[in-house]
């Protein structure tokens, strides 16, 4: 029955063993000591960790740790966080000079998790029951490493750059929430799998440049703002929207397994090819290429493609190019072939009335066929 454990001041302090108060109150320690939880803690109360006079670190290495009430971590050193810590009111630790993770953050109810810039040196999940907002600063993944943020609850997340450890093993980054995702930062350097598991919609604003890209499920749309590089892209089939809006090189034999709608813009080079026939809808804006002998199938006689700006269809690949029926907005111009030997097969082209004229150009030294109307 321990009502309040106080560090008024210190040149360092271990807790080798268990802490349980109902507060703990941290007021200061000299420049670059520890204070450092090695067993279990449990604040029933509140843990307050102040700015003091010197910059402290604060360590809790306890495989299970509960910090009722909300905690800001003010110290202006490091602090580190292994094991699994609920902070059931919520964390902010935006004031000390680096955070470490290795293992599990939670929150509960509304309460927020807010991280500046993170190193994340194990296997570790950010994220809990709360609906509060996530958010994280610049995340540096050791190799081999898994972050997952989000558990699963309407949680908005807000994330920076995700980077790997260069020339190790691969890293991963899952997304996993109901609520929006925003990344404004790049993904990449030694990414190996990026998945969203599930989200309210997710916003890539830079470029994405991982080994494999999985996306499994979604209320609205993922976007790639940025260009997306991807040794594999698996799509499964749910209803969401898939926007890759500035292209990119994507390896494998691609298959938008999606029931929402496409969005190609920029230059998207499908080196194995690509087939989007199950999304409710393709919009074209910019030139799809494939390679060696690889196919490119986009829409079918479910699946129409809205071209809305100057756009090929092609590439150094001989293999056959297929179209569903094409809308072509005012004034652009739909290209299918590169002037080698692919087999097309078009279904109607269509321009929009009343406006300036498309125009539609085939170019292919293979046969042709136009199964609809053109006009």
């Amino acid at each position: 029955d321990i009502g309040t454990v106080t560090i008024t001041q210190s040149g360092g302090t271990t807790f080798s063993s268990t802490v349980n108060a109902a507060t703990i109150a941290i007021t200061d320690s000299a420049d670059a000591a520890s204070i450092t939880f090695s067993g279990n803690v449990t604040a029933g109360t509140s843990l307050t960790v102040a700015a003091g006079t010197g910059a402290y670190n604060v360590i809790f290495n306890g495989s299970s740790n509960s910090i009722a009430g909300t905690t800001t971590f003010s110290n202006t050193g490091t602090v580190t966080l292994a094991g699994t810590t609920a902070f059931t009111g919520g964390v902010t630790a935006t004031a000390p000079s680096s955070r470490t993770i290795n293992g599990t953050v939670t929150a509960a109810g509304t309460g927020v998790i807010n991280f500046g810039t993170v190193s994340i040196t194990g296997d570790s999940t950010i994220g809990g029951t709360s609906t509060g907002q996530i958010t994280l600063g610049a995340a540096t993944l050791s190799d081999g490493v898994t972050l997952t943020v989000g558990a699963g609850a309407g949680t908005p997340i807000s994330l920076s750059t995700v980077t790997g450890t260069a020339s190790g093993t691969a890293s991963n980054l899952t997304i996993n929430t109901t609520g929006t995702v925003t990344v404004s930062g790049a993904v990449g350097t030694d990414i190996g799998t990026v998945t969203i598991t599930q989200s309210g919609g997710t916003t890539f604003s830079s470029t994405v440049n991982a080994a494999t890209v999985t996306l499994t499920n979604t209320t609205g749309t993922i976007t790639f703002s940025g260009a997306l590089t991807a040794t594999t892209l698996s799509t499964a089939a749910q209803g969401y929207n898939v926007a890759i809006n500035a292209g990119g090189t994507i390896t494998n034999a691609v298959t938008f397994s999606n029931t929402g709608t496409v969005t190609l813009a920029g230059t998207t080079a499908f080196t194995g090819g690509v087939t989007a026939t199950a999304p409710s809808s393709i919009t074209l804006n910019g030139t799809v290429t494939a390679a060696g002998t690889a196919v490119i199938t986009l829409g079918d006689a479910d699946t129409g493609v809205s071209v809305t700006g100057n756009s090929t269809v092609g590439g150094t690949s001989t293999g056959a190019i297929t179209l569903g029926a094409a809308t072509l907005s005012d004034g652009v111009t739909l290209t299918v072939g590169t002037g080698i030997g692919n087999v097309l097969s078009l279904s109607s082209v269509t321009g929009t009335a009343l406006n300036s004229t498309s125009n539609l150009t085939i170019n292919t030294t293979g046969t042709v066929t136009v199964s609809g109307a053109v006009g």
